[in-house]
């Protein structure tokens, strides 16, 4: 395996990211000079718009050092239920854990249709196996290993590409499922086998082997995608390292994606947080939400002191996945999401989206259904002869005539109102659930707006809160992409072990465990020795809790006193209160690889022409305006525009509302700020 590091600098070094419309690319060059490209997304074929993109950049691949890449072909995969064929092996009398779940209705107590979200696979590819361990690792009943075989012949022959195996208590004592795996892998090594203590060796029967299966169900994808890109790549002289973004906002190789296919389910969105911290901390910005706006999505996120928040499940399309992952909280607005009536007559806007093909309806690709996009058209906040850098023209009068049956007078500009209003609303909302649902102040933070619609929707929605800055960084619309290229190697790993906190929770004994852990990870992952940092974090709880807290440590040992002291901290940031009186346990251990980029990049300064703004009509909040409009190119170093005024660029458009102002920092980057 080559080895993964940071890449280092001057080099040539390439960030590209699959979106649900368009797929970016930001290519660094030797002297850390960016060039970007941008093309339609092809959903058809996904690793063909990468190709693409890299193709127009125009430069030799042979001079490439690294490419990292974000996409969201697993994420797909499992919304869509269009992953491999897969089983899941588990132990005599537990066939129906991932079928059971949990008694909860993931916020839907009041909702009288309420449905539980489909298993990723069917009841008829749930096998059992004769094997039992106990809750303290003792080998109950011993593993029968033929008796399990003749129900991995069976999986054989319905044509599984991916074999889970989630094993009771397994993630105590994994023998029985190693023993299982190598022998799966031995006699049929063309199927892909995900093993629970391997995936999620993690308590919870129910979250390990749903992520167990979801690994199994979008590895094969994840896999064969990763392949045809890098033979692609390959053809075209590339012999780089490839990196496959993560969910915690870190690099892996990509020959270690498939078998890790959970941890790449919000690549895009990770990456997206992690330019967000980049560009604020360049302009002394310390506290930030992030509002990335792309074609089929928002996401938000929240960072204090530019520390993201991290959490250790998602959920996606209901079922919980445990990885890392940056906590955002994500919802169905973004440029392609299609607004429409619902049952009792109320406008509704996605979270179904018209994506890239066929698009908004404005794009002339074949749409029929009104967009978000096709409302920005109407409502003269996007510029069509301006959009995608005038290589694709909008349609005012198609996106006028999808827009006019949402209103009930067949006014356009009204039902474009309403679409935006709407999807402002909800921004808002999302904002609020990462703020002040956790007792948060959004107004004490600059909101950072980035991807294609975020910096036109950012000023109004920032409105809504009370929040009175806005960052909008150089080139927004490829600032996932510009997160891969400066992403660290991040490499995140988890163990169980339930006990009460006593003097060896975390003593030099432990530590040496852990630190031995995490040097046979590197060498797994192909770091080289010494090139990166550890971490240790301890999942702890006050006994009786049914959820924990992770207290990361800098890697040394720890007294009782101190473990106690940092999780009572942590307790009271999150929840306002510590029990001092209740016994603490220790749940799970976690470890964190971290290796620098050590990227050295300088995103180019406005060139600040000074050309007249033109006037155009707009209208935001249902009045009707007039714009100063202009290139965001012609805004010079320090250079300001009082709203209402359009900003455009060829990745995104810029809206600066009335009473906010708009100025060019020494970074090249705009800072908004609301005046009255």
């Amino acid at each position: 395996m080559k080895h993964f590091g940071g890449g280092g600098s001057g080099a040539n070094r390439i960030g590209v990211e699959i979106g649900g419309t368009f797929t970016d690319l930001v290519w660094s060059g030797p002297d850390g000079r960016l060039h970007t490209g941008k093309t339609p997304s092809t959903p058809d074929a996904l690793h063909e718009a990468v190709l693409t993109v890299i193709s127009e950049a125009g430069m030799p691949l042979g001079d490439v050092a690294g490419i990292t890449h974000g996409s969201t072909v697993a994420t797909n995969a499992l919304i869509m239920r269009k992953g491999a064929s897969a089983g899941l092996l588990t132990t005599d009398g537990f066939r129906d854990v991932v079928i059971v779940g949990r008694g909860d209705r993931d916020h839907g107590v009041y909702d009288m249709q309420y449905r539980r979200p489909a298993p990723p696979i069917r009841r008829g590819m749930i096998r059992e196996v004769p094997e039992r361990i106990g809750p303290d690792g003792e080998i109950i009943v011993p593993l029968d290993l033929e008796a399990a075989w003749r129900e991995v012949e069976a999986f054989l022959s319905q044509g599984v590409e991916g074999i889970a195996i989630s094993l009771i208590h397994a993630y105590r004592n994994p023998v029985h499922e190693r023993a299982l795996a190598d022998m799966i892998r031995q006699r049929a090594p063309h199927v892909a086998v995900s093993a629970s203590h391997e995936v999620s060796p993690e308590f919870r029967e129910y979250e390990r082997s749903v992520t167990t299966v979801v690994n199994a169900f979008v590895g094969p994808v994840v896999e064969s995608y990763v392949h045809l890109l890098d033979a692609g790549l390959r053809d075209d002289a590339y012999n780089g390292l490839l990196k496959i973004m993560q969910s915690n906002g870190g690099a892996m190789p990509a020959d270690a994606a498939g078998a890790n296919a959970v941890r790449m389910l919000l690549s895009g969105p990770a990456a997206g947080v992690r330019a967000a911290m980049w560009f604020a901390e360049r302009n002394g910005i310390k506290d930030v939400i992030t509002l990335d706006m792309g074609g089929t999505s928002t996401d938000v996120a929240i960072a204090q002191g530019l520390v993201p928040s991290m959490v250790p499940e998602l959920k996606i399309d209901g079922l919980p996945v445990r990885t890392a992952s940056v906590d955002m909280a994500t919802i169905g607005a973004g440029g392609g999401s299609i607004a429409t009536i619902d049952p009792g007559g109320f406008l509704a806007v996605g979270p179904e989206s018209a994506g890239a093909v066929p698009g908004p309806v404005c794009y002339g690709r074949g749409g029929t259904r009104p967009t978000v996009t096709d409302a920005q058209v109407i409502a003269g906040l996007l510029r069509p002869q301006q959009f995608f850098g005038g290589r694709m023209e909008l349609s005012g009068s198609a996106a006028k005539a999808a827009l006019a049956p949402l209103d009930s007078g067949g006014d356009a500009t009204r039902a474009a109102d309403a679409v935006l209003r709407l999807v402002n609303s909800n921004m808002a909302a999302a904002v609020r659930l990462v703020s002040t649902g956790r007792g948060i102040d959004p107004r004490d933070f600059t909101l950072v707006a980035y991807g294609g619609g975020g910096p036109l929707h950012a000023a109004m929605v920032a409105g809504e809160l009370g929040i009175t800055r806005v960052l909008v960084p150089w080139s927004p619309g490829l600032a996932s992409a510009f997160g891969l290229l400066i992403a660290d190697t991040l490499i995140d790993a988890a163990q169980s072990d339930l006990h009460g906190l006593n003097d060896t929770s975390l003593d030099a004994a432990r530590c040496n465990d852990l630190r031995a852990r995490c040097h046979e990870l590197a060498r797994t992952y192909g770091l080289e020795e010494g090139g990166y940092g550890i971490e240790i974090g301890l999942d702890m709880r006050y006994v009786g809790q049914a959820f924990e807290l992770t207290v990361w440590t800098e890697g040394r040992a720890r007294a009782k006193e101190e473990l106690r002291r940092l999780f009572e901290d942590e307790h009271r940031a999150s929840y306002g209160y510590a029990r001092a009186r209740l016994d603490v346990e220790v749940v799970s251990y976690r470890i964190r690889l971290t290796a620098s980029s050590d990227a050295r990049i300088s995103t180019p300064l406005p060139a600040g022409k000074g050309n007249v703004p033109e006037e155009v009509p707009i209208s935001i909040a249902g009045a009707d305006l007039v714009a100063k409009a202009l290139a965001r190119n012609d805004l010079a170093v320090g250079g300001k525009v009082s709203g209402p005024a359009i900003l455009s660029e060829p990745t995104s458009t810029t809206v600066v509302p009335p009473e906010w102002e708009a100025e060019c920092l020494t970074t090249g980057d705009l800072i908004l700020r609301r005046f009255s």
